[in-house]
């Protein structure tokens, strides 16, 4: 095989010498000499010989076979910049897709390290992440806005609810409750729009069905007990008929209702994007022409949309490489179609195959233990079908490994109190706590062992757990918006004048609340009544009636706010300073959020109709997370197994192995996608003529649950412990010990039931410890983690950091919530509407005004104005400001090149992350063209430019809102902006090249301020971000006290060190 010819042999085209001096090696199909591999040290050198095969494969379709613990992530990432070292691929043409933010960031960050300076700009998502910018990018051929508003499961159930009566339901409306199936419904759409089924393809399954009843006819003569039971099969097949034909019409009306209001759902990210690359060949050949390379992780959790999608991307090149392990295929429940994987190579016939089986994770007992279990699901897996072999070795076997313990309990209390004695041990043997997890097949299971945790006095933590409306501090919060939306109601004040921070004595409250209770009062009322002689609480009342009044006139994120101030809970939380106090921080952040998510769907944004919205999608089952913990905490981890997914832990316990309980008994949705249109339900009756028997256990839920134990056990490294408690604490129903620990331990059902209890002891002392549990140990952050970890840095976090490391702490870390302020969504709106110019005008239709209009509407909010005419007359100004825009860009004819376009680059082992608003790209005339190609020099690194100066000129502009600067001004201001050096450094590391210009462009006047790139202020622009990272990986968050600063910061009410005189504005 000859090497590839480079690309173009014009000088715009060259590469930076960093990817320049990797040799290209083409006989992917050997493994290359040595002295190859040696240029290659960095990618290759410590790969095993299958990882290197499947990093180093060539062209067409590839599956990946990755047992657990084998380096999946590692093969897929040295796959990128494989391909990238060895031109078969530009850094762009490569599409990689997962299904978490987290793998996202993590394979993200890989790939940042091993790809040389500035070429990492591979797309890295997740499904519905790269279907949301699919749709964005064509959102003027589906006929939607640019603004894409997403619907969560709860908001469609209350969407349905709205619009109840023109779904044209009979079946699913009982008179007593015509809301009781909305949720069932929209799980089902659900379902549906997951398996890529249509209204359409319902309909003619209810059809089918039909015809199918129709055709039962009784033999007259046969048995009356057979005639009943056809007769009875006839009626249930008419039922579903009748069902699936309402189900259809249903999902038809609810699409049309979104379309309608220019909202989506979660799956509509990823069915539009499937639907447009079906239906558009245009769109289908720009996507496929843009990802020449696609690598999907995680294959086997793809559902049969996704997979669709996936195959008609790869319909162009071929070059699909897909990682996956059917072993470890655990979401079933959310769609996950493991017949994607099982099936590959029959859709794939000439695909490579790559089986990786070298484990360095767990130890010999570990994976002997986990091979067992897994292969009590043969022959439905992949290891039978492809005839390969799946036996991971372990390769970090220290020689001499525990084996994998098991205990049984006579209770769950027990069997709480012994991992936490064990984990203590192993923390006192010196282990750290994060060293430890307990697994769990569901969140339920966790209480008692958390309990027992803190009665050891060891912290732990949960992550992604729900219950942020539970949190103490946000309960308080919500507390003051309810009452400010109905100041009658006496739950919400009680819980108020209960807490300790206002000072209303006990024998007040519990006066007021008897008074309340016998004269039919409310209790504010009372509270103003008994409480008017006692200052603090006439101050609590003053305080809640001025809440109220506000709540009037102002949005309920603007209320939220000023209870958040008055309560005095955010002051006393940045007082504290301690992981405690952070991580409550932290969810009123994610409170806000909430609201700010919320309440964009009112048609007006009060604190009375938020709060009746929030109860509506609380009662459809909206239950938002909790902040994430601070990964650098150490603490035990306390995980259901899915959440453990792709994480491991030296020592794991798995816990409540038990029958009923792992597996667990399934559920089927009352409302079932039918197998035959694709789902993984049987719904359709057994015709009896057939099989006597209509039900069958559903062995495909008992292999998932064997699957979903075979992740939870390769999760531990050196240390597993399973275990059991015959019952519940309090319980009296005895359980079996869980199938799953008899098959991975190869002993019989009836051995391990006469395997002793360990640490039985008196079950009222478990009953009382339930009344009465300990209180919560709290984690403190690992030393040097910060300093350890490579940062991810915007210019808003690097400008802050420079300010003042405090304000850098409130905003970055702990991110408190801040009030809205006009000036920041003026400009906002006003860039949505730019940014929907630009992306029409690159589509090659420039928007007419009133789509530009709504834009704008879209991104305003009616919030942190003085009043409703200030609001009105900023409003007014922004749409003038955007028909001369539009007026000026048609004029000036000039399409820019990139709009809204992302970018990041590293310095010094850290990435800065950004966004580009414009940046223009202009073919020099010959007569301006220079007769040499200028050589930057930066630190000591010499680059010549990729796009050489001489024959295209690149000017990188910024928008800004304002305009009040003389052209003077304007210009120092462009000249000292570090926004636009770092706009100018992320060019440099995209291209080779710095910019030749960078501009501000101030929407208001319609100026532009426009200076050359300086190299030297290039060069001090590194030296600051230098400067900031090195600050924050310290943790030097020292406050920088100025007049200046201080008196214009946001968080100057809650910085001990602010100089702001008082009552001057933020």
């Amino acid at each position: 095989m000859t090497p590839r010819a480079p690309r173009s042999a014009a000088p715009h085209d060259r590469e930076p010498a960093g990817i320049d001096q990797i040799p290209v090696w083409t006989g992917v199909s050997v493994r290359a000499p040595r002295a190859f591999r040696d240029g290659l040290a960095h990618l290759l050198n410590d790969l095993n010989d299958e990882q290197y095969a499947a990093v180093t494969y060539g062209e067409g379709p590839l599956l990946v076979v990755a047992g657990a613990g084998t380096g999946k992530t590692q093969v897929i990432t040295r796959r990128v910049a494989w391909l990238i070292a060895e031109q078969r691929a530009l850094p762009e043409e490569i599409l990689a897709l997962t299904f978490t933010d987290r793998a996202a960031e993590e394979m993200q960050g890989r790939v940042d390290r091993l790809v040389p300076y500035g070429y990492a700009t591979t797309p890295i998502k997740t499904f519905h992440a790269w279907g949301d910018e699919l749709l964005r990018e064509n959102s003027h051929r589906l006929g939607i806005s640019g603004e894409l508003r997403v619907l969560g499961r709860a908001e469609v159930v209350l969407l349905l609810r709205e619009h109840l009566f023109e779904l044209g339901l009979s079946r699913f409306t009982p008179l007593g409750d015509p809301t009781r199936f909305l949720s069932d419904i929209a799980g089902y759409i659900s379902r549906a729009k997951e398996e890529a089924v249509s209204a359409d393809a319902i309909e003619a399954f209810a059809a089918e069905l039909r015809a199918k009843a129709a055709a039962v006819v009784p033999d007259a003569e046969a048995p009356a007990k057979e005639r009943k039971k056809l007769e009875e099969y006839a009626a249930a097949l008419t039922r579903l008929s009748e069902e699936q034909g309402e189900l259809a019409a249903v999902y038809r009306t609810y699409r049309g209702i979104l379309a309608k209001s220019g909202l989506l759902d979660f799956g509509d990210q990823v069915l539009l994007a499937y639907e447009i690359l079906s239906s558009d060949p245009l769109v289908a050949a720009r996507v496929r022409e843009r990802h020449r390379w696609l690598l999907v992780d995680e294959y086997q959790d793809t559902n049969r949309l996704q997979g669709a999608l996936v195959d008609l991307i790869a319909q162009g090149s071929g070059n699909l490489t897909a990682v996956g392990d059917d072993d470890q295929s655990i979401y079933r429940f959310r769609g996950a179609a493991i017949s994607n994987i099982l099936g590959f190579v029959d859709r794939y016939p000439d695909a490579g195959k790559v089986v990786l089986t070298k484990n360095y994770r767990s130890t010999t007992p570990i994976l002997t233990a986990a091979r067992r279990l897994v292969r009590f699901n043969d022959p439905d897996r992949l290891e039978t079908r492809l005839g390969i072999s799946k036996d991971l070795s372990a390769e970090a076997d220290p020689g001499s490994s525990a084996p994998v313990g098991f205990r049984r309990f006579r209770t769950t209390a027990d069997e709480a109190d012994w991992i936490a004695q064990e984990v203590r041990a192993s923390i006192d043997a010196g282990r750290r706590p994060r060293d430890h997890a307990v697994l769990v097949r569901a969140n339920v299971d966790t209480v008692e062992i958390g309990r027992s945790l803190n009665m050891a006095g060891i912290a732990w933590r949960a992550s992604g757990a729900a219950g942020l409306y539970d949190r103490p501090e946000v309960r308080l919060l919500l507390a003051g918006l309810r009452h400010a939306a109905d100041p009658d109601a006496s739950a919400p004040l009680f819980l108020i004048a209960a807490d300790s921070r206002f000072k209303v004595p006990a024998a007040i409250l519990t006066a007021a609340v008897g008074k309340a209770r016998r004269e039919h009062r409310s209790l504010r009322e009372c509270l103003a009544l008994i409480g008017a002689a006692h200052p603090e609480t006439e101050r609590l009342m003053g305080r809640l009636s001025g809440l109220v009044q506000e709540s009037v006139e102002r949005t309920s994120g603007e209320v939220l706010y000023r209870w958040l101030r008055e309560s005095g809970l955010l002051a006393e939380l940045t007082r504290e300073a301690s992981p405690e106090a952070d991580e409550q921080i932290r969810n009123i952040g994610r409170l806000f959020d909430v609201v700010r998510s919320r309440s964009r769907l009112l048609e007006l944004d009060r604190a009375p109709y938020l709060v009746r919205y929030l109860e509506e999608l609380g009662e459809a089952g909206d239950d938002p997370s909790a902040a994430d913990v601070d990964p650098d905490l150490d603490a035990v981890s306390l995980l259901t197994i899915h959440q453990a997914k792709g994480l491991e832990f030296p020592v794991v316990f798995v816990a409540n192995m038990v029958e009923t309980r792992f597996p667990a008994r399934g559920r089927p949705p009352r409302l079932a996608l039918a197998a035959e249109l694709g789902g993984s339900d049987e719904v359709v009756p057994c015709d009896p003529r057939v099989a006597d028997d209509p039900s069958a256990l559903d062995e495909e839920a008992l292999r998932e649950e064997r699957r979903l134990a075979y992740v939870a056990l390769t999760r531990a490294r050196t240390q597993l412990y399973l275990s059991a408690a015959e019952r519940s604490t309090g319980g009296v129903r005895p359980r079996k010990v869980s199938r799953f620990v008899s098959e991975a331990l190869d002993l019989a059902r009836t051995q391990l039931e006469e395997v002793p209890f360990t640490g039985e002891r008196s079950s009222a002392i478990g009953a009382l410890e339930i009344v009465a549990p300990a209180p919560p140990v709290f984690a403190v952050r690992e030393a040097g983690a910060a300093e350890q970890a490579p940062l991810t840095l915007s210019y808003t976090a690097i400008e802050a950091y420079l300010a003042c490391p405090l304000r850098y702490h409130y905003q970055q870390r702990l991110r408190i919530p801040l009030p809205p302020h006009h000036a920041a969504i003026y400009g906002s709106a006003l860039h949505a509407a730019v940014a929907e110019f630009h992306r029409g005008q690159m589509n090659g239709t420039a928007p007419e005004l009133p789509a530009l209009t709504a834009a704008l509407d879209r991104s305003w909010q009616s919030a942190g104005f003085v009043s409703r005419s200030h609001e009105e007359a900023r409003r007014d100004a922004a749409l003038k400001v955007i028909e001369r825009f539009r007026s000026e860009e048609l004029a000036s004819g000039v399409i820019p090149a990139y709009v809204e376009k992302d970018f990041s680059f590293e310095i010094g082992g850290h990435k800065v992350r950004g966004r580009w608003d414009r940046v223009d790209v202009r073919p020099l005339a010959p007569d301006e063209r220079t007769k040499e190609i200028p050589v930057i020099e930066l630190s000591g690194d010499t680059l010549r430019p990729t796009l050489p100066l001489s024959d295209e000129w690149v000017v990188i502009s910024d928008y800004k809102s304002g305009g009040k600067d003389d052209d003077e001004t304007g210009v120092a201001r462009a000249r000292d902006a570090l926004q636009l050096q770092i706009y100018a450094l992320a060019w440099r590391s995209t291209t080779g090249r710095l910019p030749d210009e960078v501009s501000l462009r101030f929407l208001d006047s319609g100026k532009t301020a426009t200076v050359p790139v300086d190299p030297k202020r290039i060069e001090k622009a590194r030296e600051k971000i230098a400067e900031a990272a090195e600050g924050i990986q310290t943790g030097s968050m020292e406050a920088k006290p100025d007049l200046m600063n201080c008196t214009y910061c946001a968080y100057r009410e809650l910085c001990p060190s602010s100089k702001a005189p008082a009552g001057r504005p933020g």
